[in-house]
């Protein structure tokens, strides 16, 4: 008896350990988070001069920013002509630099429209916590956009922006879907990828280990810009920085001079019954990239994460056919979409745009 407790012993203790690494390995994952690297910005000096403008030099940088296509008040958080010309008078801002502020919105407009997605003005007239908080404001956004090194970026929203319209032009009549269209961004992504260098991309950071996953963080700004808090930390799973209000949906806010949720911009056409559940269950399009980003970027195991759905259901957080549908979601995204993403980015994608519709 105790020669076979003495084997036992150091069998039982190797186990232990071994269960413990596995524990700290699995802990260290699902705690991880990956934070975008942004280029940090310079706020625009106030000018030297601290002499009020006179009335006719504010009615002028005035008039220049309504052509432009700014508002004349705030719609949605934007500056607007008002909030412009409060700064001027204070001494805040210089009349030089919204003359040029204006040139440089008016080049943007048309280089949008060029690209096939206007982009309303008024959606680049945002001033965010998170870009003075690394040094930039609009006036600084904006002249960095109307360079020609941003053109490639500005061609991605532009371009994808321009498809997001086609599929809300095409919706009703069901001639598009909303899985097609945040699918086919992809395309526009991997233009975009393949045109600039490592350093230039919108969108990088520690503990990203390759092009797919680069790819697949720019989609996700594109498509939602959105993220999900991790319960362990309470801290953000991931951040597109300065970029998360770069995505079609708040451009189409602006477009509609509403505030919308990311499901009212989306919906769930394209999707079949068993990855919707319920009428209330409207934000597959961002579940789908989160879901994608949680898995492919992060590794986090699709158990864990149909696991938080059952948890939410325990708790009254949401409907049992809803959490089915979520978690049919990210099922297919880890049997369908991950095995190929790495080695066939394409193949990925068309698989995940068959699989949701139920069509293979």
């Amino acid at each position: 008896m105790r020669e076979s407790l003495a084997w036992l012993l150091p069998g039982a203790t190797l186990l232990l350990l071994a269960l413990a690494v596995v524990a700290f390995l699995l802990y260290r994952r699902l705690t991880s988070s990956i934070d975008a690297e942004v280029q940090q910005g310079t706020p625009t000096a106030a000018p030297d001069d601290p002499t009020p403008p006179t009335a006719a030099e504010g009615s002028a940088v005035a008039q220049r920013l309504l052509d432009a296509g700014l508002n004349r008040e705030p719609v949605l958080g934007d500056t607007a002509v008002s909030g412009h010309l409060r700064r001027l008078e204070a001494g805040e801002v210089g009349g030089k630099t919204l003359l040029r502020y204006a040139d440089d919105l008016a080049r943007l407009n048309r280089f949008t429209a060029e690209e096939g997605g206007p982009v309303p003005t008024d959606f680049w007239d945002v001033r965010t916590e998170v870009m003075e908080a690394n040094g930039w404001d609009e006036y600084g956004i904006v002249r960095n956009l109307s360079g020609p090194a941003r053109e490639p970026y500005l061609r991605l929203l532009a371009r994808g922006y321009g498809r997001f319209l086609l599929f809300k032009a095409g919706e009703e009549a069901g001639e598009d879907t909303a899985l097609d269209a945040a699918l086919d961004l992809f395309a526009y992504v991997e233009a975009y990828y393949e045109s600039v260098p490592f350093a230039a991309l919108t969108e990088h950071a520690e503990g990203i280990e390759g092009e797919a996953e680069e790819v697949l963080l720019i989609w996700q700004s594109l498509v939602a810009g959105t993220t999900r808090v991790n319960p362990l930390t309470g801290s953000p799973m991931f951040s597109h920085s300065i970029y998360a209000r770069d995505n079609v949906g708040t451009i189409y806010q602006y477009d509609q001079d509403r505030a919308l949720s990311i499901a009212e911009v989306w919906g769930v056409t394209g999707f079949a019954p068993r990855f919707v559940g319920i009428p209330g269950n409207n934000n597959q399009v961002e579940h789908m990239s989160i879901s994608m980003v949680l898995q492919i970027l992060l590794g986090d195991p699709v158990l864990v994460l149909d696991a938080i759905e059952e948890e939410r259901v325990l708790a009254g957080h949401a409907d049992k056919a809803e959490a089915d549908a979520d978690m049919a979601l990210n099922n297919a995204i880890h049997s369908e979409f991950a095995p190929l993403y790495r080695e066939d980015r394409q193949r990925a994608v068309e698989r995940l745009r068959c699989f949701p519709r139920g069509e293979c």
